[in-house]
């Protein structure tokens, strides 16, 4: 629809923004609300992740009136608790049967709007947060800040001098990133794995760094002295956090929240976007309960969008709403995507006489194995935890490679779905590094390589950290909008050329900040 026509519906009796109520319906059995209720908003984010829990703050305290859609729970009003990796319950995954995990499915569910999900293509699976927080609910908080020659690699256009004395500090800052105590790490049971890791490491001639995190370390020790709840010592984690944890709803989301110009309606989700005339934004939305089920159609309106659903999301709504209402896009949409380097491995028969990897594990990691230096197998590598309940004397290893070869992210119009072009071609210098790392650790320390974990030992498969098809200053313009748009602004993960060398949420947060601020002294949302 037009500008006037809308301006007519709405005329109408409808409600707008600014006396929206979210009621949340929690059965099975409700009916679609076949009226369509249509909401006046003059700036919408799509999306609770890092980018748009950035940038509602950043316009929250510059007075701007902000309206968040989130197609998750909002967890935190539910009132429903975050279950823990050995006892599976309502968040462990999104409106699935079974279990999503990377590893050990096999409990049944209820399908639910759970906290975690899966998007599964032919040669690689995503796995992805949704909730309000977005990823924050679900990974593992390593909040690791990239290698400045690599950032440089990868942005040569931004001012690298700025962002490492000002935007990745301020990121930390704002994130609540700390440091676990080096002797409560020596002490803690539940870091064996991590202290075995880093030893046989040294022994293979690796260097170690301690991995910075968004968990409270002061809280684990406490935990730890069952002076508080457990949750970091309880295996939650990948299933959310019910304490300890540091998640944007408790930071970002919070502060900008108590400024009173936010609002989130979660359980929202944005169905397709159209550009209107006068270049403003009319979303459709179908609110769903938590069986999964259209409970009411919406019709948004807005004058500023933010696309901040994830590289995934942003990915899929741009394209669909192409592919459906002939959405303005340019080429470069969807190049230049990348799975961050993420290639899993472990070891098996990991000191099996000595303990072995500990029956206990923190689910928090706190150590990695930086090979970055090296030219010929350059990597970072996560000493990740396998908290299952007894001693596996296994190693688990996520290893973080460069990304030389990019993958394309298209839209499929007969299955409506996303398409990766993306197979082993793209891994084979992972793999490599992969089997590198773990021949010289074996040689070093004995042990084999994980055919428990993996098929032949290695997982290629597994993407935490989906990046691209968005990239700064090639799709967008170098703040964030997208070309051919006057007032839509892609702000997440999508904005990174597909590799940044570390976990990458302290990046998004960190251009995130950068971007905003430029836009916001541009007067692009006045």
């Amino acid at each position: 629809m037009n500008r006037k026509e809308f301006i007519k519906i709405t005329l109408l009796g409808i409600s707008s923004f600014y006396f929206l109520s979210n009621n949340l319906v929690y059965g099975s059995q409700a009916k679609i609300n076949k009226v369509q209720e249509i909401v006046d908003a003059p700036i919408i984010i799509v999306g609770s992740g890092y980018g748009g829990a950035v940038s509602a703050l950043r316009l929250c305290e510059a007075g701007k009136k902000v309206l968040i859609l989130e197609m998750g729970l909002n967890w935190e009003k539910s009132g429903i608790p975050f279950s823990n990796l050995l006892k599976p319950g309502k968040s462990a995954a999104w409106l699935k049967k079974k279990t999503i995990a990377p590893f050990m499915n096999l409990f049944s569910l209820q399908p639910f709007t759970g906290a975690l999900d899966r998007l599964d293509f032919e040669h690689i699976n995503i796995w992805v947060g949704r909730g309000v927080g977005g990823g924050s609910i679900v990974n593992g908080g390593m909040a690791v800040t990239p290698k400045e020659s690599y950032f440089k690699e990868i942005f040569p256009q931004l001012d690298a001098e700025k962002f490492y004395n000002f935007y990745f500090p301020l990121a930390r800052k704002e994130l609540k990133v700390n440091v676990i105590n080096e002797q409560f790490l020596h002490d803690c049971p539940y870091y064996k794995f991590t202290r075995v890791g880093e030893e046989e490491a040294h022994k293979a001639g690796f260097k170690t760094i301690r991995v910075p995190n968004v968990y409270d370390f002061n809280y684990m020790e406490k935990e730890f002295k069952n002076e508080v709840p457990r949750s970091a010592l309880n295996t939650e984690v990948i299933y959310g956090n019910n304490h300890g944890k540091n998640s944007l709803d408790k930071t970002y989301l919070k502060k900008a929240l108590d400024t009173g110009n936010l609002e989130i309606l979660d359980l929202h989700c944005v169905d397709s976007i159209q550009m209107n005339e006068d270049k403003s934004y009319t979303l459709q939305v179908n609110q769903i309960n938590t069986s999964g089920e259209t409970i009411a159609e919406k019709v948004f309106h807005c004058k500023k969008l933010i696309l901040s659903a994830g590289t995934m999301g942003t990915l899929y709504l741009l394209m669909k709403s192409n592919a459906k209402n002939g959405f303005p896009l340019e080429k470069n949409v969807g190049e230049n995507w990348g799975n961050n380097g993420n290639f899993m491995t472990g070891r098996n028969w990991v000191r099996p006489l000595s303990g072995g990897t500990g029956v206990q594990q923190s689910t928090i990691p706190v150590g990695g194995v930086d090979n970055w230096d090296d030219k010929e197998h350059p990597f970072f590598a996560e000493i990740a935890p396998l908290p299952m309940g007894m001693d596996v004397a296994t190693a688990l290893y996520l290893l973080i490679n460069r990304v030389d070869k990019k993958g394309k992210v298209s839209y499929n119009t007969a299955t409506q779905k996303l398409t990766i072009d993306w197979n082993e071609n793209h891994t084979e210098k992972m793999r490599a590094n992969a089997d590198y790392f773990i021949k010289k650790m074996n040689r070093a320390n004995g042990g084999t390589r994980s055919h428990f974990l993996f098929k032949n030992g290695f997982g290629p498969n597994i993407c935490y950290h989906p990046l691209g098809g968005c990239v700064l200053g090639e799709a967008t313009n170098p703040y964030g909008k997208l070309n051919n748009h006057e007032n839509l602004f892609v702000l997440d993960g999508s904005l990174i050329p597909g590799t940044i060398g570390v976990n990458p949420f302290v990046t998004i947060v960190a251009i995130t900040e950068y971007c905003i601020e430029n836009l916001i002294r541009q007067n692009e949302f006045a």
